[in-house]
């Protein structure tokens, strides 16, 4: 089992040499499914109740340390037409809906300028998903889609080896 882990963990870690450095991850990003500006800084300024919700008030608080709210959704297609309308269509929501945010640590050059020192998110970031969207000519979708799929062969076999055992129940026997 900690083989599987131990590939899971390698799938979930992208090889930073796919990026690309177009800089456009950092120009437009959305927290946790696209919520609002003020729904992620309720987040961060809530008591977690168990270690699930610690880390998402921790991970709000790592994102909005690093991420600035664009003034509206129209200032956002600026940078990222299409990136913003996939995201709304995939999260069913409407422009007023969500808030979409740039990297206050991008420079000019399209490298951050905190990169030795990032958050942990931004070290993770992307993480293979099926709900990830990458900018058109991202140099990880490849690469994420592929571990993805793999991801899901695992999960997939993981859960044939955990079905019960339905032994004597066609014969009446429980």
């Amino acid at each position: 089992m900690s083989d599987i882990v131990k590939r899971v963990q390698e799938l979930l870690k992208l090889p930073q040499e796919l990026c690309n450095t177009c800089g456009k991850c950092c120009r437009i990003a959305t927290f946790k499914g696209g919520l609002t500006y003020k729904q992620t800084l309720e987040l961060s300024k809530s008591s977690p109740q168990d270690e699930d919700e610690a880390t998402q008030v921790d991970g709000a608080k790592d994102f909005l340390t690093i991420f600035v709210p664009y003034k509206s959704t129209a200032e956002a297609r600026k940078f990222a037409l299409e990136f913003v309308d996939q995201t709304l269509t995939l999260m069913n929501k409407k422009d007023d809906e969500m808030t979409f945010f740039y990297c206050k640590y991008l420079g000019d050059d399209n490298l951050c300028k905190i990169h030795e020192d990032r958050p942990h998110l931004c070290r993770m970031y992307p993480i293979p998903h099926e709900r990830t969207l990458f900018n058109p000519g991202c140099g990880f979708e490849q690469q994420s889609k592929k571990n993805w799929a793999e991801i899901q062969e695992i999960l997939e076999q993981l859960e044939d080896l955990t079905k019960p055992l339905n032994l004597g129940e066609e014969d009446g026997n429980h």
